[in-house]
């Protein structure tokens, strides 16, 4: 009894210490940061550590998960793993903005400790489940900038303790949101619904303790208020009111604010308005206003912030205003169509912190008289405190200046799209505090410049990060360690690829495409956790697949296209490069199969191998790729977002639709698989017909063979289908009728037969070259078929088909008797002993025969 009893003791203690070792609630969170793609942000997420040290999580007194914050942490994927039963002291979930993506899953309301939840500026779409209207204790209730649809009101339930409600910027619709009205009491402080598509009356029982509600209002500005003259404060922003400017408005001469943004007026500038000489705040941006720019608003000498970015105005900026305006501190006329120099008085405004010309029609030369606004921060146009300058979109010429190196507190450098030319300055390399430089789109040449570390601040030179270049020559943005966006795109430089760039840890985006760089992608040892965006197409890059891309394991971009590079894809990519989106590797000289390690890219949305050798077949196991079955898909979140500042995706050309396209910004990638113009052969996989999200799928200029795939109509998002000049045969199947946001459709010089089907979507395509070339297709477009013979050639072509078919069969019958002959005579010539001995008896007599006749002769 006494070993049982010890025995029994010793149990005990292990369920102790193991029950004391488990910990639910972090295997929960370890389980959800599982199903997110890189996820760096949490890296401190590791049993090795206590839970309530890992970032973003906060607990109680007695160590239970209390709140999860976690904004701007850079998370990529669902919530649907999020919730677990083990989280009964959760208080606060905060997640807003990163790019979590999916449905909101209903199991969240069953965390009734909450009290907030933020979830906003994320992707997240689908409807709001009525479920989450059960969180008894719900306080702050904030889903805005998502993509959320209609709610089903009937099913909501009143939330009486809610203080904060935001819907704010989703795509709702319909009247007002009636469960809305049960949860307004008096511990409702805030609601915004602006930004979505609600219209018809607010219903008179709102209280007015909503002070952020936006209306639709509608019909113009009334010229009534122009009679108000005690007004102060007119703001009617983000209403669609349409119509113009009333000139009454003129008359308010105590009015110091004035925000008329985004209401899609259509109007000029009314003079008028230069009569309200008390004004501070005059904001016009995001409408369609025309015209030029009065100059008799130089008058309004208290104005501090103007702003008409986002229109249409045009003509040259009034000098004069600059003269007037010293109390000015904010000009943005942005996006617009202004011409001319920039304004050379902007240096009478002392207190001017941002100034905003970009996207205009401006000429001349970078301004220098810029450098006597001391104050200036912002500068969309050399300035020791400078810290952003952004001139892109213009029509500037001439060279970088080379003392630009005197704006050592430049974070943002954007000069993008323009016609500068010339070489790049060596005094960039003194802009150590640049997070972001975007030269794109302009003339520069040369090769990227070198610069000798002595020539370095002492901060950066005795850097450890810099230790290895000391004495060396070495490019100039190598010493630029703050730098998350690096891009010379569309430039004409040239020479090799500077090796020390990969050695910058914080760099995010590096774009070197549409340039002539050569040589082959240099590897390094360094391992870059960073990189999420890596562009080098249209270059003359050559050598192997860059083997440098083992140490970017975050990488959600590739593009490689239009180099000369060749060899192998190698299989590796299937393993280390698992957070790929978009990998582009056309035009180039690969060679050799496909490898079915690509379909091992769990999050892989787009795949061009187009322009290519490669040979062999389709990859079955591409049915793999999960994240191309989902039928919505956000575009790969790759960009650098300083509010207010700046905002980077980078671009990217695709073939879509028979055309190349330049993609840009968030949404600029598709969903979907180029494979043409290489030597693949075998067939089209059925499994291909499971990748529901494609938008894009073209399989031309091969030697596949075989059938469509019958269920070819389950994609049907498809948009553009490519399939021709391949070796295809069979009957185009019915379902093809399915797919119906078809808009590109190409079946030509294949071997098709039979009728073409019928739709909705396919009788828009009614160009019959889509068609050419397949021996025995009829129906529209093309001709029609014989009555009984949807399966037989068109009639017109009916003759010219069957003489065809009988000259085949006679080459056919030919060949299939002298085949016939030789082995019946020859063959029973070998295995018959008497007819072999007698055949050769035969020919010897004829010998002796013609040797006698010869001597005889």
């Amino acid at each position: 009894m006494a070993p049982l009893k010890k025995l029994v003791h010793i149990s005990l203690l292990l369920l102790v210490c193991t029950a004391k070792a488990a910990n639910p609630e972090a295997e929960a969170l370890l389980w959800w940061k599982s199903t997110l793609v890189g996820a760096n942000s949490l890296s401190s997420w590791s049993t090795a550590n206590s839970t309530c040290s890992w970032f973003g999580v906060s607990c109680d007194t007695a160590g239970h998960v209390m709140e999860l914050s976690l904004p701007n942490a850079g998370l990529n994927g669902t919530l649907d793993y999020l919730y677990s039963p083990a989280f009964l002291n959760l208080t606060k979930i905060k997640l807003n903005n990163n790019n979590l993506v999916g449905a909101i899953p209903a199991n969240i309301s069953k965390l009734l400790t909450l009290t907030y939840l933020d979830l906003s500026s994320n992707n997240l779409a689908g409807a709001i489940p009525y479920q989450l209207s059960n969180l008894p204790m719900l306080v702050k209730f904030n889903l805005a900038n998502n993509h959320l649809t209609n709610l089903e009101y009937s099913k909501f339930s009143p939330m009486s303790s809610l203080n904060m409600l935001s819907l704010a910027n989703n795509d709702l619709s319909g009247t007002f949101p009636p469960f809305i009205l049960n949860c307004t009491n008096l511990r409702m402080k805030s609601l915004d619904l602006s930004g979505n598509a609600f219209s018809g009356p607010l219903p008179d029982s709102l209280p007015e303790m909503a002070p952020r509600l936006r209306n639709n209002l509608t019909g113009g500005i009334p010229p009534e208020l122009g009679m108000i003259s005690g007004l102060r404060n007119l703001s009617l922003g983000r209403n669609p009111l349409g119509g113009s400017i009333p000139t009454s408005l003129g008359q308010l001469q105590l009015l110091q604010v004035l925000k008329i943004r985004n209401t899609s007026l259509v109007s000029t500038l009314p003079p008028e308005l230069g009569n309200l000489t008390s004004l501070k705040h005059l904001e016009l941006q995001e409408n369609q206003l025309h015209g030029s720019m009065p100059p008799c608003f130089a008058r309004i000498k208290t104005l501090m912030i103007f702003s008409l970015a986002g229109n249409n105005i045009n003509g040259t900026i009034p000098t004069e205003m600059f003269t007037n305006w010293t109390k000015l501190e904010y000009f943005d006329v942005s996006r617009n169509l202004f011409t001319g120099r920039s304004p050379s008085h902007i240096s009478k405004c002392k207190k001017l912190k941002v100034f905003g010309v970009s996207r205009n029609l401006l000429t001349g030369s970078i301004p220098s008289h810029i450098s006597k606004c001391k104050e200036l921060i912002y500068f969309d146009g050399s300035m020791r405190n400078l810290q952003a300058l952004f001139l892109s979109k213009n029509r500037l010429t001439g060279n970088m200046p080379s003392d630009i190196g005197n704006a050592t507190s430049l974070k943002f450098l954007g000069v993008s799209s323009n016609q500068l030319k010339g070489e790049l300055p060596k005094t960039i390399s003194l802009l150590i505090n640049l997070v972001a430089l975007d030269l794109s789109g302009n003339k520069f040449t040369g090769i990227i410049p070198h610069c000798d570390s002595r020539q370095l601040p002492v901060k950066v030179a005795n850097s450890t990060d810099n230790s290895n270049f000391s004495g060396e020559s070495r490019s100039v943005f190598c010493g630029l360690t703050l730098l998350m966006l690096l891009d010379l795109s569309n430039n004409e430089l040239f020479g090799d690829f500077p090796a020390c760039l990969w050695n910058l840890k914080d760099l995010q985006t590096l774009d070197l495409s549409g340039n002539a760089f050569a040589g082959e992608v240099p590897t390094s040892t360094f391992n870059n956790s960073s990189l999420r965006s890596l562009h080098l197409s249209g270059n003359n890059f050559t050598g192997c697949f860059p083997a440098v891309l083992k140490n970017l394991k975050s990488l959600v971009v590739l593009d490689l296209g239009n180099n000369k590079i060749s060899g192998v894809i190698p299989l590796w990519i299937g393993e280390i490069n698992l957070s790929l989106r978009i990998l582009s590797l056309r035009t180039n000289m690969f060679f050799g199969s496909i490898p079915w390690q690509l379909s091992q890219l769990p999050h892989l949305q787009l795949l061009d191998l187009a322009e290519n050798n490669f040979i062999g077949s389709i990859p079955e196991s591409f049915n793999n790729l999960s994240l191309m079955k989902q039928t919505f898909v956000m575009q790969p979140f790759v960009t650098i977002d300083i509010p207010q500042w700046y905002f980077y995706n980078g671009s990217m050309a695709i073939i879509w639709k028979g055309r190349e396209y330049t993609f840009e910004g968030r949404y600029a990638f598709l969903t979907g698989i180029d494979l043409s113009g290489n030597s693949l052969s075998g067939e089209i996989p059925s499994e291909l017909t499971s990748l529901r999200g494609m938008r894009l799928l073209n399989i031309s200029r091969n030697n596949v063979s075989g059938s469509i795939p019958k269920d070819i109509g389950n994609l049907n998002l498809l948009e553009s289908l490519d399939l021709s000049w391949n070796k295809l045969s069979g009957h185009i199947p019915p379902s093809v009728s399915n797919l119906m946001s078809l808009t590109t459709f190409n079946l030509s010089n294949n071997l098709l037969s039979g009728e073409i089907p019928t739709g909705s979507q396919l009788q828009t395509l009614d160009d019959p070259s889509i068609y050419d070339n397949n021996l025995g297709l009829c129906g529209p477009p093309l001709r029609s078929c014989t009555n009984n013979s949807s399966g037989t050639p068109p009639m017109d072509g009916a003759k010219e088909y069957h003489h065809e078919l009988e000259t085949l069969w006679l080459y056919y019958s030919v060949i299939a008797g002298i085949v016939f002959g030789f082995w019946v005579w020859f063959g029973a010539l070998f295995l018959c002993k008497i007819w072999r001995v007698a055949f050769f008896s035969c020919i010897d007599a004829m010998q002796q025969n013609i040797v006698h006749k010869m001597k005889c002769t």
